[in-house]
């Protein structure tokens, strides 16, 4: 009786042939990220679901489909990504806090479309008689997906929202000495919160040339100005303004359009409340409206623990906490 023949050792796997893998995979992943997002912000003025959902989501689909084994979609998908965001922020397209509130949002929809590519290429493409056909007909459809649903998403994410957002603190001085402090704030500085900390905007210094309506108020910024046109002057109770231009630097989704200040008695204080209107095209708003909160209220807590601060110098009151929102 003849010995049976030895057991085969299973193949190691073919390093080159996995680096190979996920540096195909990788570029094929930023370029459909990066044609994505040049094909639909481009002008900078409107982003929609189609750019940040179904852009990673084709990417990542494209990437499953034709890169085998989940260690290398895996490594192309975080890589293409990582290096797609890299590219907008060097090369100035967007800025650090854009690119880390929409991250969340890109891994999802990049993660749901690895999942379900892996998927369609073990149970659909490897089936097929001849699958590289059917993976070249894929990558060819994947650009034209995407075209064909930016022009169907364009109307609607061209339209402007106006999203208002209220703040309110309490001041140590009275509506007058408060007034004239928000009126004409000569030097912001001090504690800054997380988000104008990593990137934001922050206020400097605001002038005016004349105490009445349709005076001209200009904020600089430490990275450009705003300029307003008094539209409500009531002091020591409201006032009110209109954004006219602005030269902050980012992208033009978001802009402002006017802010407003009400003053009232607060036992020996002043209830200050603070109104700003911003007109945005960028979607989905379920998920951007909060971080744009977020963003506009930064701002006015920098402004109020300032005007508290000053507040508490002229008083004598040691109080320079920052407000609460």
């Amino acid at each position: 009786m003849n010995p049976p023949p030895p057991a085969t050792a299973p193949a190691k796997p073919n390093r080159k042939n996995f680096h190979r893998g996920v540096v195909f995979g990788t570029l094929l992943g930023i370029a459909l990220q990066v044609g994505g997002y040049l094909l639909m912000a481009g002008a900078g003025t409107a982003m929609g679901l189609v750019l940040f959902g179904l852009v990673p989501f084709v990417s990542c689909f494209a990437v499953a489909a034709v890169v085998r084994g989940r260690r290398r979609v895996t490594a192309c998908c975080l890589t293409a990504g990582l290096t797609t965001l890299s590219i907008l922020l060097f090369t100035g397209w967007e800025g650090i806090v854009c690119c880390v509130m929409a991250s969340p949002l890109l891994a999802a929809a990049g993660a749901v479309g690895a999942v379900m590519g892996y998927q369609v290429r073990g149970r659909l493409i490897d089936q097929l008689p001849d699958p590289d056909k059917a993976t070249l007909l894929l990558l060819l459809l994947c650009p034209l997906f995407l075209a064909a649903s930016d022009r169907v998403e364009r109307p609607h994410r061209s339209v402007q929202q106006r999203e208002d957002f209220t703040t309110e603190t309490t001041v140590a001085t009275g509506p007058e000495r408060t007034w004239a402090l928000i009126a004409r704030m000569d030097h912001l500085d001090g504690p800054r919160p997380f988000l104008l900390r990593v990137g934001l905007p922050v206020s400097t210094r605001c002038e005016l040339d004349r105490p009445a309506v349709g005076g001209h108020r200009v904020c600089y910024f430490d990275r450009g100005i705003i300029e307003q046109e008094v539209t409500d002057w009531r002091p020591p109770f409201n006032l009110g303004v209109r954004i006219t231009g602005s030269t902050l630097p980012g992208r033009h989704w978001l802009t402002f359009l006017d802010a407003d200040y009400e003053f009232s008695p607060a036992g020996l204080g002043t209830r200050v409340v603070r109104r700003t209107a911003i007109g945005t095209r960028l979607y989905p708003r379920w998920y951007w409206r909060p971080l744009e909160r977020w963003g506009v209220e930064s701002e006015h807590e920098f402004v109020f623990s300032n005007i508290k601060r000053w507040a508490g110098a002229v008083t004598g009151s040691p109080t320079n906490a920052p407000a609460k929102p």
